[in-house]
């Protein structure tokens, strides 16, 4: 009897944890790992939860232009921003460069035999273009930033005609990674922060910053958003310098405005 009276008095003195407010993030599959450190952090701290929905950056602006109610969308790109601006359906207030990238050429791994390379070293772009060279890995060039992104870099290069039929394309950036962690592809091309968390690929060749295309990040809350003043926060938080030290031990490039 003494045990239920006790739990009965603390039942009356200790309130009900006060439910917390979700927010959808909408994020391009290149932030899953520092979002995810990032948002658990934040969380601790807030009455929020973060329901995170990862893809490429153009699935994600199409889900928003359908009617999806995403409280935070972070693009790879400005091009899905753009788009989503024209029709009116975000808040252009809260728009901001958000962070940087890096592209990289990598192969795979076989820590049994490290050894083995398929690529001279220093490598060159233009061993890209070797017979040796079956499949790139490359997230879809027509929808995911990535893909552009590098696209714009072998143009540049000139050796984008030659590669066009070997591309082997994925749904996103993460996949085009897993296509060379299994052997599907003998090289592809990702963002630095992908390659730095597989231990199945090993980087070959870091586009230089100054050679590559200007890789932008962009963060704003969709005009529909059930939580805009939450989301508002959460993107202070995400520009804030403690999470910016978080995504620069992850590889990301800060933008150069201050923050």
């Amino acid at each position: 009897m003494l045990a239920l009276a006790l739990a009965a008095l603390l039942s009356i003195q200790t309130p009900a944890e006060a439910p917390k407010t979700e927010l959808l993030v909408s994020a391009a599959a290149s932030l899953r790992d520092a979002l995810k450190e990032v948002g658990t952090a934040y969380e601790k701290r807030q009455p929020v939860k973060l329901v995170t929905n990862f893809g490429s950056s153009g699935d994600l602006a199409k889900q928003i232009d359908a009617g999806a109610k995403v409280d935070l969308f972070l693009s790879a790109d400005e091009l899905e921003v753009d788009k989503l601006a024209k029709q009116g359906l975000v808040d252009e207030t809260t728009r901001c460069a958000l962070l940087s990238n890096q592209l990289v050429v990598i192969e795979p791994f076989d820590p049994e035999h490290p050894e083995r390379r398929g690529f001279a070293d220093p490598c060159q772009a233009e061993q890209l273009a070797g017979p040796r060279v079956l499949r790139l890995s490359l997230a879809n060039t027509d929808s995911v930033p990535a893909g552009r992104y590098a696209k714009a870099w072998l143009e540049s290069k000139g050796l984008w005609k030659l590669l066009e039929k070997r591309v082997l394309p994925a749904v996103d950036v993460r996949a085009a990674l897993a296509a060379v962690e299994s052997g599907a592809a003998q090289v592809g091309i990702v963002y630095r922060t992908d390659a730095a968390q597989s231990k199945k690929v090993r980087v070959v060749y870091l586009v230089p910053l100054a050679e590559g295309p200007k890789i932008h990040y962009v963060a704003v809350v969709p005009k529909a958003a059930p939580h805009a003043a939450e989301a508002r926060a959460l993107l202070a938080e995400l520009r804030s310098k403690e999470s910016a030290k978080i995504f620069e031990r992850l590889g990301f490039v800060l933008p150069e405005s201050p923050r």
